[in-house]
């Protein structure tokens, strides 16, 4: 076999290869950590108190791919104004806020675990506060809302119940939440990192190949001498 690379070719194509392989190396590193965190048990906690009449917004869902709108209410544990979700519906447009019959209310005593709120960024729509429908889920925002003594005493992150009614066209059934659990990066689920790893690791791969190819095209890669005449 003769292989005689080009110089300049050969210099850029390593440091692209280290690049995908370094970047297939992180996204598997990524998955390995979220999924060691979903495998350890949360710290429960059990929220009790009593819902706040006409607490109830709307928020904004979306986790590993699904999107639709969680009904949020506001908790009184007679130290604290709690925000729980208490149910998910899957549709695109908001639903309307529920106001009588059938609504959150009375007493709630549920087990789930308490985490930081969401924060905005650049993709972020407005929210639509004259109705209540909102796309982060902040109790800060939420507190606006509320009676001047209660927003006092708003905490400032929510309490995710381990389980949760789920709404969609197959009807209503309880499902575990997918926001009650320990990592925080909530919209990108551990397989999915798995699936950029394996993507940048066969972008490496092609890399290689095409490089060969090239190669072998320009007569700079043999695999055997040709036979002399």
């Amino acid at each position: 076999m003769s292989f005689r690379p080009y110089p300049v070719m050969t210099v850029l194509t390593l440091i692209s290869l280290g690049i995908l392989i370094w970047l297939g190396n992180w996204q598997y590193g990524r998955f390995i950590q979220k999924m060691e965190i979903d495998r350890q048990t949360p710290d429960w906690t059990v929220l009790e108190g009593e819902v706040v009449p006409g607490s109830e917004v709307l928020s904004y869902y979306y986790v590993e791919g699904q999107s639709g709108w969680m009904r949020v209410v506001a908790v009184d544990t007679g130290d604290d104004i709690v925000y729980t979700p208490v149910e998910i519906v899957q549709q695109i447009d908001p639903p309307a806020v529920c106001d009588g019959e059938g609504c959150a209310s009375g007493r709630l005593s549920a087990r789930g675990i308490y985490k930081p709120p969401f924060k905005r960024n650049a993709f972020t729509a407005q929210d639509d506060t004259a109705n209540r429908v909102f796309y982060v889920l902040d109790p800060a925002t939420y507190a606006s809302l509320l009676p001047t003594e209660l927003a006092a005493r708003v905490r400032p992150d929510v309490f995710e119940p381990e389980v949760i009614r789920f709404v969609s066209e197959n009807g209503p059934y309880l499902i575990d939440n997918p926001y009650a659990r320990l990592r925080l990066d909530d919209e990108l689920p551990p397989q999915r990192h798995f699936g950029y790893a394996i993507t940048w690791w066969g972008l490496a791969i092609a890399l290689i190949g095409v490089y060969l190819a090239f190669h072998y095209q320009k007569g700079r890669l043999r695999f055997r001498n040709e036979d002399k005449s």
